[in-house]
């Protein structure tokens, strides 16, 4: 894909130096009809560069915990069958033995069961994804293979970029453009976004590829506003919330009603557009994915876009059909008139409101949240603007206003109106309802659907249109602009700038999908972020348990089924007695990848192990041995592995350096307390705790252990009837490492 991207920019830049063809087919030109070959260089090195900077450093989340990972999976289901039926009536036969002890289905890919609906057979499962943007992933690897799809974004980024240009170009010139090409290109969350697998990438860019045909084509042809619409409705079959941008272009129509008449059906043309393929995308839903549109109505998130457009289009109805009256006609021509005569006015009305919001939003409501005592989450969601300046710098966003006064009031293009409303829309949504967990760069993903490109873009173009009749003033202002936002993105983007993130997964994949055995096979675990791939991605049939203990306990049963029964654990040391384990294989899943951090921008580069053994499991001769008081644990075979590889703080408390962590099976009887001992070196600048439930509970938290630098020991207890599992993590200091020879776990009578 790399190749063919540097292909492509390659034919793209002799294309657009060597040939002079009609404007419709070579849009660089513009309206300059000498062209530029100057600018028309630096474009070409800019989409190069980010073409690059994409697609050479892609993150390989292939985890099925969140989305970047589920997409993946979604998108080798549609590669390897052709279809979108998840499907797995399996799960009727395994749920005769396991109980409840089997998950239906896995995250975002949830069972359609209801025990109020028995015409739903258990088994039926639906994904909780539109189908676009995984489609795109499939074609990537039926060509190119799984690496290819970590790239797929990258082709959506550089098409954007020349959108960008392409706007941009017609407000302020070709200078102004490459600026914005430049501020957008490189921007930490668009770099972070185009490098993974998510939708918004190619959100963004129907939005911009619908604008820029809106604005280029409003005067010149109505088919184009049709085809312009369509491209937006795409959306319909990328994200289900695209139907707040109905909204929008209701706005948009109303605004040709009272103040365009002579183009209303230019707007109508676009809606139209629009509708027709949106109304596409919910029937799909609605067929595919209809449990998942339940799930978002009883969440009353459906149930608030469907009432916002149910009430755009009310208004426009009761709109157009007053328009028609008498009374209606001499209102809108009064309204007009009006309009125009106190333009100045309504333009200062503006403009101050955009900078009182902007002002609130930044200076006020934190006060008001820190008065409120609020949670990491509540306070992210009351806040969220404040934190969407650490990707696009405040001073730009003020310049923005300055965009809106060039658009609406000096350059009066209606066809501008339909990258502002969606750009102003989706921003005042997203900074009012987040709707995400807060952590950074996660949360950066609705913004960067459209919110962060729309700020960039507007305030070059407030920067390029600022009233300042002295050159050498103007020019100074715009290169400490240049400057300022350079230094911006070097702060910003050198913790991930150069680094590919958990660059060890898709090669594990693709090694598991002919290492593990597939005969007769069938695999069970609790890790959620394997299941899914292991399955979609390795084609391995896995399935998601609750337990261990209860599932150990009843696994002989599928052996004398016939099945070849595999368990994928994270403790080296698994042992039971109603059956025998044996390892055949172990499974390595490591890379690079930020903190998790909420409410402060990612600082720190973390290094992430996870290490499990695959068991198969067989009839054991002596099914009743007895419980063992006493473990020795191997250090050097620990369960998960976490270090700092790089950091970037600033006068912050001091995290982990390394923990180590190392996962016991308890094979029954889990109630009770334990001692772990520990023998090294340095022990007493070490830490321990104790987590359980693959790491959700924790039983221990972390503390220096009882004892001296050779040995230690910490104490604590299982009160949980349900835990199978606990994990002993280590942590040490770079400073001052710590050095474990030894572990011991034992119960304590």
């Amino acid at each position: 894909m790399s190749l063919i991207q540097l292909l492509v920019s390659g034919s793209f830049i002799g294309y657009i130096f060597f040939h002079k063809i009609d404007l419709r087919l070579n849009p660089i030109a513009g309206w300059d009809k000498s062209g530029n070959l100057f600018t028309n260089v630096i474009l070409a090195l800019l989409l190069l560069s980010a073409g690059v900077m994409y697609s050479l450093f892609p993150i390989e989340y292939i985890k099925g915990d969140r989305d970047h990972g589920l997409y993946v999976a979604f998108g080798s289901k549609i590669q390897k069958t052709g279809g979108l039926n998840f499907d797995d009536f399996r799960y009727q036969d395994l749920t005769k033995v396991l109980g409840n002890n089997i998950i239906y289905g896995y995250p975002a890919i949830h069972s359609d069961y209801s025990p109020q609906d028995p015409l739903v057979p258990i088994g039926s499962l639906s994904p909780r994804f539109y189908p676009l943007f995984p489609t795109y992933l499939a074609l990537s690897a039926d060509l190119f293979g799984l690496d290819a799809m970590f790239r797929v974004n990258s082709i959506f980024g550089v098409l954007s970029l020349v959108f960008i240009f392409l706007i941009a170009k017609k407000w302020v010139g070709p200078w102004g453009a490459l600026t914005a090409v430049f501020f957008c290109a490189f921007n930490p969350a668009q770099l972070w976004n185009v490098r993974t697998t998510l939708s918004e990438p190619l959100g963004q860019l129907l939005i911009l590829f619908s604008s820029y045909l809106a604005l280029y084509f409003f005067r010149k042809d109505k088919g184009w506003m049709i085809f312009a619409g369509g491209i937006l409705g795409l959306s319909s079959f990328n994200r289900i919330d695209s139907l707040i941008y109905f909204p929008a272009i209701v706005i948009f129509v109303s605004y040709l009603l009272f103040l365009r008449k002579k183009s209303l059906w230019r707007g109508f043309n676009f809606l139209f557009g629009y509708s027709a393929i949106s109304v596409l995308g919910v029937l799909y839903g609605y067929i595919n994915s209809k449990p998942y549109m339940v799930d978002l109505w009883k969440s009353k998130q459906l149930l608030k876009l469907t009432l916002f457009c149910v009430f755009s289009s009310i208004l426009l109805s009761g709109l157009l059909f007053f328009s028609n009256l008498k009374m209606g006609k001499q209102s809108i021509e009064l309204f007009k008139n009006t309009i125009l005569k106190n333009k100045k006015i309504l333009r200062i009305v503006i403009l101050s409101c955009i900078f009182l919001l902007i002002t609130f939003a930044y200076s006020i409501q934190p006060v008001i949240s820190n008065a409120e005592n609020l949670s990491d989450a509540f306070y992210f969601k009351k806040n969220s603007f404040i934190f969407f300046l650490l990707y696009v710098p405040l001073p730009l966003v003020l310049l923005g206003i300055g965009g809106y006064d060039l658009l609406v009031f000096r350059k009066q293009s209606s066809g501008s109106l339909v990258f502002l409303l969606l750009g102003s829309l989706l921003s005042f949504v997203y900074f009012y309802d987040p709707s995400i967990y807060p952590d950074h760069f996660w949360a950066s993903r609705r913004w960067v659907l459209f919110p962060i490109p729309f700020a960039c873009i507007m305030g070059v173009v407030g920067l390029y249109s600022l009233p300042i009749k002295r050159r050498a003033i103007k020019s100074a202002l715009i290169a400490l602009a240049l400057v300022g936002y350079t230094y911006h993105l070097y702060n910003r983007n050198r913790l991930i700038f150069f680094e590919r993130m958990l660059s060890g997964y898709s090669e594990e994949f693709e090694r598991l999908s002919t290492s593990l055995p597939s005969e007769k096979a069938i695999y069970f675990t609790k890790k959620q972020d394997l299941a899914s791939p292991l399955r979609y991605l390795s084609g391995r049939d896995t399935y998601l348990i609750h337990e261990t203990r209860p599932f150990l306990e009843n696994a002989i049963k599928l052996i004398e089924l016939g099945w070849n029964v595999y368990l994928i654990d994270e403790d080296p040391n698994l042992e039971d007695g109603p059956v025998t384990l044996e390892k055949i294989d172990k499974i390595r899943l490591e890379g690079n990848y930020p903190l998790d951090s909420v409410n402060h921008y990612p600082n720190i580069l973390l290094y992430r192990g996870t290490f499990l053994q695959v068991y198969k499991l067989g009839f054991n001769p002596k099914p009743f041995a007895q419980e063992k008081r006493s473990i020795s644990i191997d250090p050097s075979q620990f369960a998960y592995m976490l270090k700092t590889v790089r950091s970037e703080r600033k006068n912050q408390a001091n995290v982990y350096e390394e923990m180590k962590g190392y996962d016991y099976y308890i094979p029954k009887n889990p109630i009770g307390r334990f001692r772990a001992e520990f023998e090294g070196e340095v022990l007493d600048q070490a830490t321990f705790s104790v987590t359980a439930n693959q790491s959700s509970s924790i039983i221990f938290p972390e503390s220096p252990g009882i004892g001296d630098s050779k040995k230690m020991s910490i104490e604590f207890s299982v009160e949980n009837s349900e835990t199978d599992d606990v994990q002993i993590r280590f942590h040490t200091k770079k400073d001052r490492q710590a050095v474990l020879k030894s572990l011991q776990l034992s119960r304590i009578p």
